[in-house]
């Protein structure tokens, strides 16, 4: 509020220095999180025209999904000790240059899926370093008690990525083909960077901290019931629009529906980050409730029918993937020596689940069909709210 001088009186002062110490974290957040991502989720919105470009399946290509989220996996642990020795920033942008070399390469010299998959480990493992960085990052600039916003918005940077690269497919790829676009979004990446760059003098350096722990059993067990977790909704990204063509959907609007659904979870994460401050509930109980009433719109997807497959299009994407800011807002409370460290440990569980998650649904979908391949994929976020369950006890 302002005094009667026309000044910002103390806790205005407070509200308006709480807000600038957000916004900026948080757009180089939003910003790199989604740049770096972008490749695992570009390759499975353009799968039909790499498809035809290749001369192989679409399962094939979207195994590049696999592929990057494998390679995240292996690099998560180690990244995340790596953003705690070299900083936040500077990890972030080293890896949004990365990733912008693998996609121009991808453009130029990608004549067969091999070289393509190849390309797609190393911006997986550029990834599984700016994530357990950006949540470092966010860790030490951000007020705790904006955290729960701070790592909604954070986390948005995947359904960004998702809107993202189900734009590009009719707007970019269909016109204009699959190689412009991935240079297109390179030119983006390298931006960021530049952007990251010039902030580095804006944050003061986080303070020292001792040597990362060991990762504990509630840690272990977290990291399981995020890789449960995040398998079946990262096949959305990977399947949806193939499935939406399977039943009769277009091409062109199964790639708006991915857009549209990707932004309704970007609203939903920010919503319940809000929500979590507000409350100053930290905890993993509104993460169970999410997985479950997810795996509703995972039930409705198994349907042949356009209406329900919308629908449940919008609740998978809303509340089955609209958890994460959430869960890593518990895992840096809980672990407030090494955030980037003790996340580093849980992504390698998001990243397993996300390479897991879309090569079974390829094979089930192969063999069985679409609508098998989702069943399955809202079973194992009913199996997932078990395990942060127990994960909730063990850590009381």
């Amino acid at each position: 509020m302002r005094d009667r001088s026309g000044s910002y009186g103390e806790p205005g002062r407070a509200r308006v220095d709480q807000q600038a110490r957000l916004a900026g974290p948080a757009a180089l957040a939003i910003a790199a999180g989604a740049a770096t991502v972008i490749p695992g989720f570009l390759v499975g919105a353009l799968a039909l025209q790499i498809r035809a470009d290749l001369d192989v399946s679409v399962a094939a290509v979207a195994s590049g999904v696999t592929v990057f989220f494998a390679a995240g996996a292996v690099g998560a642990g180690p990244g995340g000790r790596l953003a705690e020795r070299v900083g936040g920033l500077r990890a972030m942008r080293g890896c949004l240059v990365v990733t912008a070399a693998c996609l121009v390469a991808a453009a130029a010299l990608t004549q067969s899926l091999p070289v393509l998959l190849g390309l797609l480990a190393v911006a997986g493992l550029s990834n599984a370093i700016t994530q357990p960085a950006i949540n470092l990052f966010m860790a030490d600039q951000v007020p705790i008690e904006r955290q729960g916003l701070a790592f909604g918005i954070k986390q948005s940077a995947i359904p960004a990525a998702v809107l993202a690269s189900g734009l590009a497919l009719p707007l970019f790829a269909l016109p204009l083909g699959w190689r412009p676009t991935f240079v297109g979004f390179a030119l983006v990446s390298l931006a960021i960077a530049g952007v990251v760059g010039l902030s580095a003098q804006t944050y003061a350096p986080p303070p020292p901290r001792p040597p990362a722990p060991r990762p504990t059993r509630t840690l272990v067990v977290t990291a399981v019931g995020a890789a449960l977790a995040s398998a079946g909704p990262n096949s959305l990204g990977a399947y949806l629009v193939a499935s939406a063509v399977d039943i009769g959907i277009s091409e062109g609007a199964a790639g708006v529906l991915a857009a549209a659904g990707s932004a309704i979870s970007l609203i939903t994460r920010v919503w319940f980050g809000v929500r979590a401050d507000r409350r100053r509930d930290y905890g993993f109980a509104a993460v169970i409730g999410l997985l479950v009433s997810g795996s509703l719109g995972f039930a409705l997807l198994a349907s042949d029918t356009a209406g329900l497959f919308v629908a449940g299009t919008i609740i998978a994407f809303s509340l089955g993937w609209g958890w994460p800011g959430l869960f890593n807002l518990a895992v840096v409370d809980h672990n407030r020596d090494a955030p980037g460290a003790a996340t580093g440990v849980t992504q390698t569980g998001i990243y397993l689940g996300a390479a897991g998650g879309p090569a079974a649904y390829g094979l089930l979908s192969s063999e069985l069909g679409y609508s098998a391949a989702w069943a399955l994929s809202g079973g194992l976020c009913l199996v997932a709210a078990l395990a942060f369950a127990y994960a909730q006890r063990l850590r009381g």
